[in-house]
């Protein structure tokens, strides 16, 4: 079997655990922390937390109710103002009620039902937990319409709308020295996913390079973030290092010039793959999210 194909085959689970392992655990808190920067704006300004009342599936689109009104229900939970905790905000995601617990500190003391900051790490591990038990066993991929007013399907969109009002709080001067320990937890969460898909999609783009690069040129890889899956140890965290395996290789038989081409070709044709692409635009998505939240 071709390598490409065995690649193909396998990037189907991969993207599918990426999105529903720690990655898709660590959404739901980064989730919720733009929800709280959310509530920081005036009732009629907010746009997160959100979900369609009855959403059309062969329209893909939110239906209108009898008098022609889109009607889009502000998600109400356990906080004053029936402000939503974080299982209330899941909850209006689906798969969790809004009685149990997983939101945790840092040491994975579960917080009662009015603390708002849970620790990134510890309750993305509850998330995952919690999910693995279900009927799925594995964590859903959330429907943006469920979370942000006037969304759809599109989930590329949803992330760049979210990393959008947790920018424009900022500009508009909503953070202040009370509340930046919110933007602090969405950046924490934005890191935490950036790491996850970065290191479970690097393995597939290792093996890419290493069958495709000539015999001659060793690649080289650098470690993503903690180096590992904080769920499992056993999985490394690491990707192409393209600037030390160039680097490495110049010498007599190829020079800067000829090692860029070279193995800018092969990362062309590995995301001709629609997924690995797809993946890619995820991976970049959050990057731009990061960049444009922290002003950069």
């Amino acid at each position: 079997m071709q390598l490409r194909l065995l690649i193909s085959i396998l990037f189907l689970p991969i993207v599918t655990v990426l999105a529903g392992g720690y990655a898709g655990a660590m959404e739901r808190v980064w989730l919720y922390y733009a929800y709280q920067i959310d509530q920081l704006n005036d009732e009629g300004d907010r746009t997160l937390g959100y979900k369609c009342k009855s959403w059309d599936p062969i329209e893909k689109k939110c239906r209108p109710n009898k008098n022609g009104v889109v009607q889009w229900q502000a998600c109400k939970g356990a906080l004053l103002n029936r402000k939503c905790n974080f299982s209330d905000l899941l909850n209006t995601l689906g798969g969790v009620a809004g009685k149990d617990k997983l939101a945790a500190d840092q040491d994975g003391n579960l917080l009662n039902k009015l603390q708002t900051n849970p620790d990134p790490k510890k309750t993305a591990k509850n998330v995952w937990e919690h999910y693995e038990q279900t009927t799925t066993g594995n964590v859903p991929d959330y429907l943006p319409y469920r979370y942000i007013k006037d969304g759809d399907r599109d989930y590329v969109k949803c992330v760049t709308r979210v990393g959008d009002v947790v920018a424009k709080a900022i500009t508009d001067g909503k953070k202040t020295s009370d509340n930046a320990w919110l933007f602090d937890r969405f950046n924490e969460c934005t890191e935490q996913i950036r790491f996850a898909r970065v290191g479970e999609h690097g393995p597939y783009l290792i093996a890419e390079a290493q069958d495709k690069l000539p015999e001659d040129i060793t690649v080289k890889k650098e470690t993503v973030g903690p180096g590992q899956n904080p769920l499992d140890p056993t999985r490394k965290w690491e990707t192409v290092d393209w600037e030390k395996t160039m680097s490495d290789a110049v010498g007599s038989k190829y020079d800067m010039e000829e090692l860029q081409t070279i193995t800018q070709d092969v990362k062309d044709k590995f995301y001709l793959d629609t997924t690995a692409q797809e993946h890619r635009t995820v991976i970049q998505t959050f990057a731009s999210v990061d960049a444009k939240v922290k002003g950069c």
